[in-house]
This record gives C-alpha cells, structure tokens and sequence, in this order.
C-alpha cells in the first residue's frame, strides 16, 4: 500500500488517480461524488482506493477484514467500495465532479474471478453466472 499524502486542502497517492478535495462543508472524494466525508473518513476512502488500485483481492485475501471494517466507516460494504474505488475516476467538465457508478442491484454479488493483476471483477445478480471467467470457477468474495 503507497502512502497518502495530505495537504491542507488535498489529499493524493501515487498508487491511485483518486483524489481528495475540501470542498465547503468537508472532504469529497473522487470515487464518492457528492458525499461530504470528515477528514478521517476521506483518510479511509483514500485507503481503500490504494488497495484497490492494485486489483480487486482475491475472496480469500486477508485484507478483506481490514477492507470490511474501512468500508463500514463510510457506511458501505467491503465489495462494494473496492468495486467503485477499482474504477477510473472520469471528471464531468461541467461540475469537475466524478460521476457516480451505479449502485449494485440488492442481494447482488461480487464476481471475483478478476485477471491476474485484479482487474475485471463484476456485479453479479442473484442465480446469475459469470459469462467472463475462466473455464475454473473462482470463489466469489462475501461466498
């Protein structure tokens, strides 16, 4: 995990192109547009978004316990926060904020069959299987 760095009014890594700003109220950060986020919770969200710049971990990955809690923080779930921390951040010229992904439907779940460098995993809908793994079926984080 690379470090954050904090200044007064930003905070950045070089592990991930998410980024921190203050805005009049509080924190807000990229991967969470339109949240007003405390200084400690912006800390966690930048967390998160370098772990899961390097990939979505594995379903057996310890970090998963460290990632459940982090989310809790921000009132998310752990596969949830890694999935939009894992996207690209695409600013709208108009407003220069990060456009929010979609919200996973209920009961869905993470398909954890991500590439090898982590990248690639999914919502999946309830009894729904994945079309993109590979011919070895992979465990499924939260399963």
């Amino acid at each position: 995990m690379s470090d954050v760095t904090i200044i007064d009014i930003h905070m950045t890594s070089p592990a991930t192109p998410h980024t921190v700003i203050v805005t009049g109220h509080g924190w807000e950060v990229s991967w969470l547009p339109g949240r007003t986020l405390t200084r400690n919770q912006a800390i966690t969200a930048m967390t998160i978004a370098t772990i899961a710049s390097g990939g979505v971990p594995r379903a057996d990955d310890p970090i998963w316990l460290h990632l459940d809690g982090w989310a809790a923080e921000l009132s998310l779930t752990a596969p949830g926060a890694v999935v939009r921390a894992s996207e690209s951040p695409v600013a709208d010229t108009r407003t220069r904020r990060q456009p929010a992904p979609a919200e996973p439907p209920g009961c869905s779940r993470l398909c954890a069959h991500a590439d090898r460098d982590g990248k690639g995993a999914h919502w999946l809908l309830p009894g729904q299987m994945c079309q993109d793994a590979e011919t070895s079926p992979q465990p499924e984080a939260g399963t």
